[in-house]
């Protein structure tokens, strides 16, 4: 855990802010670093509601980093050093949210159709449709 603080407090180096908390997963349960609160959720009964909100918030973001590992193939980076992966992960993160942004636009577009608005949602989204 010292490993990645030290790396969160290089990419923090030009705003000048110190990581003072960590939220983590069980399995550094009993780590303490010097200077960072260390907060999992087998502290429970001692965490304050707004560490609870911020160790939930941790683990509703652990589904979509699997998911960008399986479906995004954010296992396998073929781009060539540090701003490679970089690039990679951003392009993953990218896609990921334009696929939610469709499957949204999808939605709107039956809910319009349910409802009576059928003029409204069969004009087509092509940016040649809309006089680009």
């Amino acid at each position: 855990m010292a490993e990645q603080l030290e790396q969160t407090r290089g990419l923090l180096q030009d705003v000048s802010v110190e990581p003072t908390v960590a939220i983590v997963d069980l399995g550094d349960r009993g780590r303490e670093v010097d200077g960072v609160q260390v907060l999992h959720r087998g502290k429970a009964k001692t965490l304050t509601r707004r560490q609870w909100r911020w160790i939930k918030r941790r683990q509703a973001v652990e589904p979509v980093i699997g998911h960008l590992k399986d479906d995004c193939r954010l296992r396998r980076c073929r781009l060539k050093g540090a701003q490679g992966d970089a690039l990679h992960v951003l392009g993953c993160a990218a896609g990921y949210n334009l696929r939610w942004l469709l499957r949204w636009i999808a939605f709107l577009r039956a809910w319009m159709r349910a409802m009576g608005w059928s003029s409204l949602s069969t004009v087509p989204l092509s940016p040649t449709a809309l006089g680009a």
